[in-house]
């Protein structure tokens, strides 16, 4: 149940908080420092840019922590440093589009998560394949069973492939006009609750 919004000059401090909060633990449970989901999300919601003494004062946490979260969003290309004549101090903005950084997000899952297993999935279908192919020579016992295994290893191994296909087809299609006329249609698409 939602608590009665405050009308105290405190909140937009807790609207921001609870963003904050929730972003780092959505970023958690999809794989993401919880650090990094909050210091995205702090610099999603601010009007200007920030520099890093900020952000770690803002989210009480240690500067180490602050630079590595930052170096992780600027290589996902979720926030870029920002030059204001005059400001020696590094600034750093979020991406405003969700569709942009999200689209970076899946880009670096598929990249951590997805390749390796497609990859170790080959190797094994392989590694089947060819012991299959020995028992069978030496007219082993086993080689029934190795080729049913070899058989079941390699449709996961097809699944992997079709799957990283669908991410790669996600990835092309982007925040442009097709990415926009697919999150059109999905509107139009029964959803799954």
């Amino acid at each position: 149940m939602s608590q009665k919004p405050q009308t105290s000059p405190k909140a937009l401090t807790e609207v921001e908080d609870r963003f904050i909060a929730q972003w780092g633990e959505i970023s958690a449970l999809w794989g993401v420092n919880r650090t990094v989901g909050r210091i995205h999300a702090l610099l999603y919601l601010s009007r200007q840019p920030l520099d890093m003494e900020t952000i770690t004062k803002r989210l009480q946490i240690s500067h180490g922590n602050c630079s590595t979260s930052i170096r992780d969003l600027l290589a996902w290309n979720s926030i870029r440093r920002v030059h204001v004549p005059g400001e020696r101090r590094v600034l750093y903005e979020s991406e405003q589009d969700p569709w942009t950084w999200f689209h970076a997000c899946i880009r670096e899952r598929r990249r951590r998560e997805v390749v390796p297993v497609v990859d170790a999935m080959h190797e094994i279908t392989d590694h089947a394949k060819l012991s299959a192919d020995a028992a069978d020579a030496a007219d082993s016992p086993e080689a029934e069973d190795l080729h049913d295994a070899f058989e079941r290893i390699a449709r996961f191994a097809k699944f992997m492939d079709e799957f990283q296909d669908l991410i790669d087809a996600f990835l092309a299609v982007g925040a442009g006009p097709l990415g926009k006329a697919l999150r059109t249609v999905a509107k139009f698409v029964p959803k799954a609750r």
